[in-house]
Formats: C-alpha cells, structure tokens, sequence
C-alpha cells in the first residue's frame, strides 16, 4: 500500500513540475506582411521545421519575437500594446562612469611622486582630451542621424557601439586622472581657472558616455513578448496585428503591415456544429396494388420504387484533433428530418475541408424508425384489404447509412493576444 501510494506521489509531481514549452515566433519587421518569414523556435531557442502556415501546439505557451526593427525612428505595437524595447546588456551610464573612476582611482594609488604628471603635462593632455571628445561625438551623433532614416536595423548597424563606449570610457578615464593629478600638485601650482576648465573636460566626457548609452544601449534590437497561454481554450488560431508609428509624428503607417497574423492551433480536441443536406438509406417505404386476377376481391401488394436515397436536412457535431492541414479527418454526431418529418439519429466520419470557411463531408450509420409493412403481410402477397383498400404499415427501427455535405455554422474563432477570445 505504501508503495503504491508512493508510485503515485511520484507521478503526479512529475507532472506538476513537468515544464511547459514555449514556441516563440519570430517576426522579420523588415518584411511584417508576409508570414512566411517568420521562423519557429522552441524554449531552448533550437530552430524547428516550418510549416505552410504560422502554427503551435495546444499545450504551449506562444511568444512573439520581433526582429530587425527600428525602435530609434519607431513605436512599436501588438494589438493595442505598446512593445518595449530594453537594454539587452544591462548597460548604463552610471555604471561605466564608476568602473572608470575606480580603475583610475587604483592606477593613481601605484604612482609614485617621480611618476606624477606636471602641470604642463595636464593642460597638454586636457587639450588634446577635448579634442578627442569632440570628434567622438562627431561620430556618435553622425551615425545616430543615419540610423534614425533607416526602416530596419539589423545587428551589423550596430556594430561600432561597443567601440564607441569603449573610446568614451578612455576618454573618461584621461579627464578623471588629470583631475586627480591636479590635485596632487603643490598648492602654488593650482588654480582656479585651471581646475575649473579640468572639470569642464570632465563634465564633457562623462556626458559623452551618457549620450552613447542614451543612443545606443538603451534598446535592443530585438524583443519578446510575454508568453500567452491558450491551453484548453476552444480556439482555432491565436491573431495579432502589428503596428508602427513614427516617434516624431506620432503618424501609423498604416501600409506597414495591412493584415494580422494568424498563428493556427495544432492538436487538443476541437468542437463544431455544422448544418447541410444528408442522403439517407432510412426512409418509409410506399407500396401500391393491384387486383389478384386469380382470386376475386383482393390486392397484390407491391413496392413502390422510391430509389435508393431519401433526401433529408440537419446537423452535425463534429469533433476533431486540430491540424495545421487543409484536410482534417472528424467524428461525426448529429440528426437530420427526412421529408416525411421522421428524425433520424447519425454516427460517422468525415472530412473537413477549408481553415477559414469549411465544409464537411461525411458518412457513417443512421438510425431511426420507418414505416415498413406490417407483420401479417409481404410484399407480393394476395390479401382482402377490405373496403378502405389500405395496406398496413407499423413503425420499425432500423439501422442505414448516409452521406452528407455541410457547412461549419462555428466561425473560426479567433483569440487576441490582448483582446480576449472572439469569433471573427
């Protein structure tokens, strides 16, 4: 008992720790409108096989991953959400001023009085500082401007950031260690006016830094989305549209992506009601006759020939395993009314053809109750029906098949990823 008390402890939190997959689709901003750049990945980023149609599984989270936009000329949404575009490297202004104050702040402690600058020394070096500065931010602010004309940016534009910051931290650390090295001087060395214009440099620099991070750190090429879970919900596809407005003008560009993206749910049991025309095996039979020439007074009693089919209209439940295919096998469970208005019960299976508008064929057993002779007589048989001239009939149950065509009545229903679950 212990044991398997334990067995099932041991399952179940399996399951209960068990992780849920992410698929993450990936969106090609230079080209929104065609779906057919976009890439699938799972949770560990691995590259999967594409289909014809954006698609995920029923059980997994879906995220959406933007690419190759361009977050320095635009504003970015999904839906009605703005998207966030975030410094990818954890780097900011602050930080870098501090690791170059504390790397100086270590170098300046090994010197020794030999070693230190004199004050021709830092008003030289103070004024080729400014000069550097000055033409690093010549190319910082000229390949920003270049930058914010383009409608995509891709990881190579980006490229030389790393250097920039890099020469701006140099630069900081050049006007830090002048300071410090002022303020070594002896005192009828130091100035005012000197200390002043040291700081001025300084104050240049680490706005330099500021500006390059401000620039070029502060976003990131690429983002996600938060993932969204569609797990049991009785959906078709997950929709979501993109949208672009210019950062000055605050204008959509409403020619950047005309149409919203449809990713399809695959597996997990979907339910549909579908209503057509059916052809059923059941129907009641019509008989007929005619006089018995050999014995006077009564009737053969014939069939008559009504075919093989009877026409008959109504609907069909139809239960399937969601695929991201054309063609998607069902199970069938409906009823239908035959023109004599006798309900019949269908069980069968069928096809669903279309993704947005379908239509099922389908086949399988009908059951219900038909007039049939009655058991005292047969078809071909002599009997006195007396004066009313009927031929009994009695209510049989029977089995048959059928054949039908239909229309899916349940829309493609739709779930937005900000917007909740709506038919479309």
């Amino acid at each position: 008992m212990k044991r398997t008390l334990f067995i099932y402890f041991l399952f179940f939190g399996i399951m209960g720790y068990s992780q849920v997959a992410t698929k993450i689709i990936e969106i090609d901003l230079s080209k929104p409108h065609k779906n057919s750049v976009a890439i699938y990945k799972d949770s560990s980023s691995k590259d999967l096989d594409s289909s014809k149609w954006l698609s995920i599984k029923s059980r997994e989270l879906v995220s959406i991953k933007l690419i190759n936009g361009n977050p320095l000329k635009y504003n970015y949404k999904i839906d009605t959400k703005s998207i966030s575009f975030f410094n990818d490297k954890n780097i900011t202004a602050e930080e870098t001023k501090k690791d170059a104050k504390k790397e100086v702040d270590s170098l300046q402690e090994s010197l020794t009085a030999k070693n230190r600058m004199s004050l021709e020394d830092i008003l030289k070096q103070n004024e080729e500082l400014i000069k550097d500065i000055d033409n690093l931010n010549i190319e910082v602010e000229s390949l920003y401007k270049i930058l914010t004309q383009k409608n995509t940016l891709l990881e190579s534009d980006y490229g030389k950031r790393e250097e920039f910051l890099k020469t701006a931290k140099e630069n900081l650390k050049v006007s830090y260690s002048s300071v410090n090295s002022f303020e070594q001087l002896d005192a009828d060395s130091q100035s005012e006016q000197i200390k002043e214009k040291l700081l001025l440099t300084k104050e240049k620099a680490e706005k330099s830094v500021d500006e390059i991070v401000q620039k070029f750190y502060t976003i990131d090429l690429d983002v996600h989305t938060l993932p969204v879970d569609v797990q049991g919900k009785n959906i078709d596809v997950v929709e979501f549209k993109l949208h672009r407005f210019d950062k000055i003008t605050k204008e959509e560009d409403i020619n950047f992506a005309p149409k919203p993206y449809n990713i399809w749910i695959k597996g997990g049991l979907k339910i549909d009601v579908s209503a057509g025309l059916f052809f059923t095996s059941l129907y009641d039979e019509e008989y007929d006759k005619q006089d018995d020439p050999a014995i006077p007074g009564n009737k053969i009693i014939t069939l008559k020939n009504s075919g093989d089919y009877d026409i008959a209209f109504g609907s069909t439940i139809n239960t399937y395993i969601r695929m991201n295919s054309w063609v998607v096998p069902t199970l069938n469970f409906g009823a239908v009314l035959t023109k004599s208005e006798k309900l019949q019960v269908l069980f069968g299976v069928g096809a669903i053809l279309g993704k947005q508008e379908r239509i099922i064929f389908s086949t399988g057993v009908s059951m219900g109750k038909v007039d049939r002779i009655a058991d005292s007589y047969s078809v071909g048989g002599s009997y006195n029906l007396g004066s009313t001239g009927t031929i009994p009939t009695q209510s049989q149950f029977k089995f048959g098949h059928f054949f039908g065509i239909t229309y899916n009545l349940s829309k493609v229903k739709k779930i937005s990823l900000d917007k909740g679950i709506e038919e479309n």
